[in-house]
């Protein structure tokens, strides 16, 4: 019994004919047909009734196919997986990125990676701030979307990834919603905001956006951050991709906060100049690069100020 015998067996009984097997494998359909009848006779069984026009499994067929497709399957996963080492492919590629990220551009360049080594693991995690770029100094990371102004641009490759408007919100029957415009200080300073933490290690950035003298809550990611929002328990910055939608259905109300300095934050993927990429890590770059990000729209009336 060879590999060949198997594909043929497979191709006929996943597609129903002996044509459509020939046409898929790129065979003839002789040569087909002869393939299939030779793993018959060597196995003493027969595996597809011919008295229709369709190739019909017997009993015997039906129950053979169970294990052989899981030969193909494996034997062509392995194939795969053999040619990605011949080209030096690493197994796994570690990509941290900064918290505010937009997902969507990120999992497009990881399908089409993916599309081109289907065999290799990603780890694929959640920094903020200082903590993201961390992750590449101390080598826990192959790639990472940061920050631009958290970069140490010496040791660093920048390329621009997106562009991340930041919105001050609160829910709407919060009282913020009613204190004005912009809103007093004093307003802000009464009521918490809601602050993400810098998950570096070893030295955190300076905080963004943050009302000096007021109350603080602080939480570790962006969902959780959105919800506490949600709830009518704080207001703070959040990117514009994630409120968007709570801003049109009415449940969300943009701020106006003159405190906050930084109205866009532009993210950068980043990769270590002195540290060597296997092909995957190199695609994955690529990818990243191919189609950057873009400043998304406001979501506010016109001259409202984020942060």
């Amino acid at each position: 019994m060879t590999f060949d015998q198997l594909c043929a067996f497979h191709a006929v009984a996943t597609r129903g004919t002996f044509a459509a097997a020939a046409k898929a494998l790129h065979k003839s359909q002789p040569a087909i047909t002869k393939l299939v009848q030779n793993l018959e006779s060597e196995l003493d069984v027969v595996l597809f009734d011919r008295a229709a026009y369709r190739a019909t499994l017997t009993d015997a067929g039906r129950r053979f196919l169970e294990r052989a497709a899981q030969v193909v399957a494996d034997t062509e996963s392995l194939t795969t997986y053999g040619r990605a080492l011949g080209r030096g492919a690493e197994p796994q590629v570690r990509l941290v990125i900064e918290a505010i990220t937009p997902l969507r551009p990120v999992l497009a360049a990881l399908s089409r990676v993916r599309a081109a080594f289907p065999l290799v693991r990603l780890e694929l995690r959640t920094e903020r701030l200082a903590g993201t770029v961390e992750t590449l100094t101390n080598g826990s990371a192959d790639l990472v979307i940061a920050n631009a102004e958290a970069l140490e641009r010496r040791k660093m490759q920048a390329m621009h990834f997106a562009r991340v408007r930041i919105v001050p919100v609160v829910r709407r029957d919060h009282p913020l919603a009613q204190a004005g415009s912009p809103a007093p200080l004093a307003a802000l300073r009464e009521h918490p905001q809601v602050v993400l933490t810098d998950s570096a290690r070893v030295e955190p950035a300076p905080p963004i956006n943050v009302v000096e003298g007021g109350l603080r809550w602080t939480v570790t990611d962006v969902t959780a951050k959105l919800q506490i929002i949600e709830a009518g328990l704080g207001w703070g910055g959040l990117p514009e991709h994630v409120v968007r939608a709570g801003i049109r259905k009415g449940t969300l109300a943009a701020l106006s906060v003159h405190q906050f300095e930084t109205e866009v934050i532009e993210l950068v993927t980043l990769r270590h100049k002195e540290r060597a990429q296997g092909p995957v890590a190199r695609a994955l770059w690529d990818e990243l690069g191919a189609r950057p990000g873009r400043t998304s729209r406001s979501a506010e009336a016109p001259g409202t100020k984020r942060g």
